[in-house]
């Protein structure tokens, strides 16, 4: 299913018409997909530090969960000293931000069977605070975001929408935050569906995407000392890193780079104190990512000696 503004609706059908496919008078030519990871989405600030450095640009932006923020984020003003600002901000984020009420007040919550354990105002308010559109449809460049929707059970893509409502909806883990009416019906974490939205982008049309994939491998933890959350939040992680497995289909045209896996060992996806470590371990794999890019598509070096 998909959310499209009426203006934007328009504008795909009136170049359906005029050229016989979806969007073909202006296909992107980059795109940016954000997958989910809790605080892990620091890292994706560092790879698109990297990408500007070297002088790539989104022109649309594909997110899930932690990385539709961070995808919103960015598409308000595609620049690098808005990239710039979003590290500023994920520097000030600690885990009483987007995790309120602590310890306490999950077992308050627990005791009373309610659907969720953490408040959700926290998050709505770095949302509110960050994300300056009244509608998503309103960004310099299109952003699309996924929700999954809990009574259909299926992914929901958004390019519209009240922002603290969508993005709350797409970074809403299933029983940690309480789930968000939208369209009729309530939705969570859009990594349930579809943690890293790549064929999303693909189908867009985009001639390259950049996936900032930051949860390709599991980077959680598991002992004796386990809370009922912690199995939770790590078995979510698992199913998680199983759906993003799956290989998108790209046409003859379009070409996929993804990020190198990050290799910082364990890690919660409530842990906010490893931020500038993700920042530089970002910026160290988007490097890399890009730098591999660039060899593939130079031509065969000329063998002098056979000439």
């Amino acid at each position: 299913m998909t959310v499209l503004p009426l203006w934007r609706r328009s504008r795909r059908d009136a170049a359906t018409a005029r050229n016989g496919r979806p969007g073909s008078a202006a296909l992107p030519r980059e795109a940016v997909v954000f997958s989910g990871g809790g605080s892990l989405g620091a890292a994706q600030v560092g790879a698109l530090q990297a990408l500007y450095e070297a002088g790539i640009t989104p022109d649309v932006v594909v997110g899930c969960s932690v990385g539709a923020l961070n995808a919103a984020y960015l598409a308000v003003d595609p620049t690098l000293d808005r990239v710039r600002s979003l590290e500023e901000l994920w520097r000030r984020m600690d885990q009483a931000d987007v995790f309120p009420g602590g310890r306490f007040g999950v077992m308050r919550k627990l005791a009373g069977r309610e659907d969720h354990l953490y408040s959700n105002r926290g998050l709505r308010a770095v949302i509110t605070d960050n994300v300056t559109v009244a509608d998503l449809a309103e960004t310099r460049i299109p952003c699309h975001v996924v929700t999954t929707d809990l009574i259909a059970g299926e992914p929901v893509w958004w390019t519209a929408g009240r922002p603290e409502d969508v993005l709350l909806a797409s970074a809403c883990l299933p029983g940690i935050f309480e789930p968000v009416a939208l369209g009729g019906s309530l939705h969570v974490d859009g990594g349930v569906s579809c943690p890293v939205p790549t064929q999303h982008a693909i189908n867009l049309g985009a001639a390259r995407v950049w996936v900032l994939d930051v949860a390709s491998e599991f980077h959680g933890w598991a002992d004796e000392r386990m809370s009922a959350m912690d199995v939770l939040l790590e078995s979510f992680a698992i199913s998680r890193s199983h759906l993003g497995r799956r290989s998108p289909i790209a046409g003859a045209h379009q070409r996929i780079v993804n990020l190198p896996a990050l290799r910082i060992g364990r890690h919660d996806v409530r842990d906010f104190s490893k931020t500038a470590r993700l920042l530089a371990a970002g910026r160290e794999a988007g490097r890399a990512m890009i730098a591999t890019e660039r060899s593939r598509a130079l031509p065969p070096p000329v063998d002098t000696k056979a000439s």
